[in-house]
């Protein structure tokens, strides 16, 4: 039994160093089945690797199987691995050079698409191209109609919605907000951000809360108290010393109300 803790300790010792590695290269031999697959890099060794059992593999911007991915044998390939584990590299996510210049865009920013329908927890999103994408939506997506709180029955298919995607470790592709506008989309990302640009409007020194306009438009207050550090050219400035409005980043988290508190307010220097 102890030798089984020990290996078990080892593991996940050994997987707290796996890093992530995303390269191009050829995809020379693709046999999952038997658990060979290698990968030419330019200028360096042959990679062989094994493929995840949940591994995400695209070809024209659609997800497909092993079977239909073994038509990229011969052909470069983009290639997310992890390394670093107690195994050898382990393949996460493969896809042609297009269809991952496709990915990178429609997992950020703000994306615009075509609401086609709801499926299991997942917004499937129609783009100019005519393709698609699954978004999945949790019970912290923030969902907006012009400007006010809604719920997701609230959307019709064939509406033009705006989303703020953000990939997790497991590759699933989350929306942390979805509005019928970019602007309530960009303010619903943002407050998901733990450090928030925008202009200091106000400060009130009574309740102890700054007031800011920020980037994308939203109006924001901030609790802060004597642990707040407030910086100007990594200095220390006192509340007396800040002339409104001012630019500022803040660097805020959660506090036990549920609150934004700014544990730290950067001053950026003035625009000339």
């Amino acid at each position: 039994m102890r030798g089984r803790w020990t290996l078990l300790i080892v593991s996940i010792w050994l997987s707290g160093w796996a890093d992530t590695e995303i390269f191009l290269a050829r995809l020379e031999t693709f046999d999952p089945a038997h658990d060979t697959i290698i990968l030419k890099r330019a200028g360096k060794p042959d990679v062989s690797a094994s493929l995840h059992k949940k591994a995400r593999l695209w070809l024209n911007k659609q997800p497909v199987s092993t079977d239909q991915f073994q038509s990229m044998v011969g052909k470069p390939v983009m290639v997310r691995m992890s390394v670093g584990t107690a195994t050898r590299p382990i393949i996460r996510e493969m896809a042609d050079p297009d269809t991952w210049k496709w990915l990178d865009k429609v997992r950020r920013g703000v994306v615009q698409g075509k609401l086609i329908s709801v499926e299991d927890s997942y917004l499937i999103i129609e783009f100019s191209d005519k393709s698609r994408f699954a978004y999945k939506f949790t019970h912290n997506t923030r969902f907006t109609r012009d400007g006010k709180p809604v719920t997701i029955e609230e959307f019709s298919p064939g509406e033009t919605l705006y989303l703020a995607p953000r990939l997790l470790s497991n590759l699933d592709t989350t929306a942390l907000a979805v509005s019928n506008t970019e602007r309530d989309t960009q303010i619903g990302r943002e407050r998901t951000l733990p450090t928030v640009s925008g202009t200091l409007q106000a400060i009130d020194k009574q309740n102890k809360v700054l007031r800011v306009r920020t980037r994308a438009g939203d109006m924001r207050e901030f609790r802060y108290d004597e642990k707040t550090e407030f910086v100007f050219k990594g200095k220390p400035v006192r509340l007396e010393q800040i002339n409104l409005p001012a630019r500022v980043t803040v660097h805020r988290k959660r506090d036990e109300q549920g609150n934004d508190y700014a544990r730290r307010v950067t001053l950026q220097p003035e625009k000339k």
